[in-house]
Order: C-alpha cells, then sequence, then structure tokens
C-alpha cells in the first residue's frame, strides 16, 4: 500500500500529472530536498512542482528497493534523471513518512550516479 503511494507520486512527476497530488499528501505535509529547499504544507508544495514545470522534464524517477521501517516508515532507494537546461541523473534514498494512509512528510538524500573504485587493485 505504501509503496503504492510513492510509485504514484514518483510516476507524478515523469508524467507530469498532479491532479491527484491532494489525495497522497497530508494537508501539513514537510517536504525536504536533497539540496536543503524545504516546503511545509501543501500550498507549498503545489508552488514548488508549478514552477519546478515550467524549468524541468523528469524523464525517470525508478524505485529500487523499500523498506519498511515500522508501521508509518518506509525507506525507498531511487534513480532520478531529469532535463532542465542539461540532462543529470543521480541517485537517492528518501525517509517517508505515513499518516493515516497519506504522506506527512519526506526527507531525501542524494547520492552521484556514476560511481568508481580508487583503490581497485588490477589483476594483471
Amino acid at each position: 500500500m505504501r509503496e503504492d503511494v510513492v510509485s504514484n507520486y514518483f510516476k507524478m512527476w515523469v508524467d507530469r500529472d498532479f491532479a491527484k497530488l491532494d489525495d497522497i499528501f497530508c494537508d501539513c505535509i514537510y517536504y525536504r530536498e536533497c539540496y536543503g529547499a524545504t516546503y511545509v504544507g501543501l500550498d507549498e508544495v503545489h508552488m514548488w512542482i508549478n514552477d519546478m514545470l515550467l524549468k524541468q522534464t523528469v524523464l525517470k524517477w525508478e524505485i529500487k528497493n523499500c523498506y519498511n521501517l515500522d508501521n508509518s516508515t518506509i525507506f525507498v532507494e531511487w534513480t532520478f534523471q531529469a532535463k532542465e537546461t542539461e540532462t543529470y541523473i543521480f541517485d537517492g534514498i528518501s525517509k517517508i513518512r505515513f499518516q493515516n494512509n497519506k504522506i506527512i512528510s519526506i526527507e531525501e538524500y542524494e547520492t552521484k550516479h556514476n560511481t568508481f573504485r580508487p583503490y581497485k587493485i588490477l589483476k594483471s
């Protein structure tokens, strides 16, 4: 159930259709993006989304894994790809809390998508 709600939210970004956002977010939603911006309440979230729709196209927001912490909290691993002036991609994890089957808070954390092993031992 909670995984479906998160999946539907991520899909809203790809589809650019937020008609049912108020059905899945609490009125007092707290949203912290991975770079520090925070939004409190549905009004601020709607303003942010409307602004982002003008400058960003989400190409993919793919869930890799979901981890249920307890009855109200899940962690979701994901890959996000979008285009603004250039295309970019990164991986992340979100801590998502629910209240009465609606999302009450999201806190996102980002990591680089491309990885490397600087100390990998080369075998000849």
